[in-house]
């Protein structure tokens, strides 16, 4: 479907990590490759890794919580969230619910759509 990735997608969490490792130019060339692919919204008004990344967590956890879910549904949205994407996705899944837990839980609990949530944690571009 498209090149082989180059690198493991934790050394292209951020451009801090990217640099770290010695690893832009690949960073930068996977970023621009999920940009153009996935799951249509997700990408479409976002682009790179990281917007696709939140949003899908997001709506795994959005999925979980319910409608109209309250602080607690949302709490083992987010606790089990997590454990159901598979290892790499899960951590980072953790780190985001880590950093971001209380914005994740007011917007859920406001209805916001996980796009909308990505993008005021600054993840998706408006």
């Amino acid at each position: 479907m498209g090149a082989p990735v180059p690198a493991p997608m934790s050394w292209c969490w951020d451009m801090a990590t990217a640099t770290h490792c010695g690893w832009e130019q690949q960073c930068r060339d996977l970023w621009d490759s999920l940009g153009n692919v996935a799951d249509g919204e997700s990408v479409a008004q976002g682009r790179g890794i990281k917007c696709s990344q939140c949003t899908k967590i997001l709506k795994k956890i959005k999925a979980l919580a319910g409608d109209d879910p309250d602080e607690a549904a949302v709490a083992a949205a987010l606790r089990k969230g997590c454990r159901v994407l598979g290892r790499t996705m899960g951590k980072w899944c953790q780190r985001l619910v880590k950093k971001y837990q209380d914005q994740i839980t007011e917007a859920l609990q406001n209805g916001d759509m996980p796009q909308d949530i990505c993008t005021a944690m600054g993840f998706c571009r408006s």
